[in-house]
């Protein structure tokens, strides 16, 4: 999309959406660089009580979200989205050199739908040559469920939403966290996006994403504890989720806090140590950078100190935009909002759509 009169590009909505909220951004681009249009969180509206939280909206709800963003600044009905993680898979496939001039994308298919046990037009398939270890060529593919995209595009236009990309949610964790950042050509980074149901680490070498681990739990855990261990109220859950102060209950909320993020610091750590190790065996030359981290409690010090701890890794958490002054909040909360916007970033930030 164009804006001819300013001479700028305006970027498709990046809208990520979970079983909690919405996230959204949209970007201009010009010959002074990129910068934030309009951006948005706000809680999911479930009227449904059938549907299944973590679902993807119906059409009714997304006309709602949609009428949110147009109050909020956004322009146009052009959305750039990524499906669920959980409707996706990634396999580690060999596959013939470029030059070699064999079918790529039909051999790389039919790998793919024997791991997934499924016709190979079953899925949507991305894939790439990962940097050459040795001997072998391997790729990294990612697919999801046709029958998963199809009912998320005919969702969005019944809301009257365009969906102008469907992209992965590994590309667009990995374009958000570096945004601020330089990569280095041998140096293996990591993305830690925390999402609501289920988390996330994206591995990369220098610019290539070489390796993706799901982490079957997220803030969610985090929130149920808190509200049914400690008895707290949906709102006073969302305070500790969101790593707000709490006001008058700050230090009681801090306390309550700590406790309820440590058993989840303690299992994305776990977690992030196999996939490090994993990656660094496969690169054995290639140094350690930073472990750049987005979603629900980035700047969370219990998880901080865990990795600090176990992988002594630094962490980095560039909002993509200077939030303060902007929320009604302090600079950490602030911080902490810009970093949980990091995906829909990603999202929007691919001007290509």
């Amino acid at each position: 999309m164009s804006m001819l009169k300013s001479k700028m590009q305006l970027s498709a909505i990046g809208l990520e959406i979970d079983a909690h909220e919405f996230r959204a951004v949209q970007l201009t681009k010009s010959a002074k660089g990129t910068s934030t249009l309009a951006w948005a969180i706000f809680p999911r509206q479930i009227s449904n009580t059938n549907q299944t939280l973590g679902s993807l909206p119906e059409a009714e709800e997304l006309r709602w979200a949609a009428a949110i963003l147009g109050r909020r600044g956004f322009v146009g009905n052009h959305v750039s989205i990524a499906p669920s993680t959980s409707a996706c898979s990634s396999h580690a496939i060999e596959l013939p050199p470029k030059e070699s001039g064999a079918p790529i994308d039909q051999l790389a298919r039919m790998e793919v739908a024997r791991a997934r046990k499924c016709g190979p037009e079953d899925f949507e398939l991305g894939h790439w040559y990962l940097p050459a270890k040795g001997r072998t060529q391997e790729s990294l593919a990612v697919a999801c469920s046709r029958a998963v995209i199809d009912d998320t595009i005919e969702r969005y236009e019944k809301a009257g939403l365009i969906p102008v990309g469907i992209d992965l949610m590994e590309l667009a964790i990995h374009r958000g966290t570096q945004v601020r950042s330089v990569e280095v050509d041998n140096e293996i980074n990591a993305s830690l996006r925390i999402g609501w149901k289920s988390s996330l680490a994206v591995l990369t070498l220098g610019e290539t994403v070489v390796y993706v681990r799901r982490i079957e739990r997220g803030a969610s855990s985090v929130w149920e504890l808190a509200s049914k261990r400690y008895r707290l109220s949906p709102e006073a859950a969302d305070v500790i989720v969101d790593d707000l102060s709490g006001d008058a209950h700050a230090e009681t909320y801090a306390k309550i806090r700590r406790a309820v993020w440590s058993g989840l610091a303690n299992e994305l750590t776990s977690e992030l140590d196999v996939a490090l190790t994993y990656v660094s065996h496969a690169y054995r030359m290639a140094p350690f950078g930073k472990i750049r981290m987005s979603g629900y409690g980035a700047l969370n010090s219990a998880i901080e100190e865990r990795i600090a701890q176990v992988l002594g890794i630094p962490l980095a958490c560039d909002s993509f935009v200077n939030l303060q002054g902007q929320t009604g909040s302090d600079e950490q909360s602030a911080a902490s909002i810009g970093c949980r916007l990091s995906t829909a970033y990603g999202l929007a930030a691919r001007f290509d759509q």
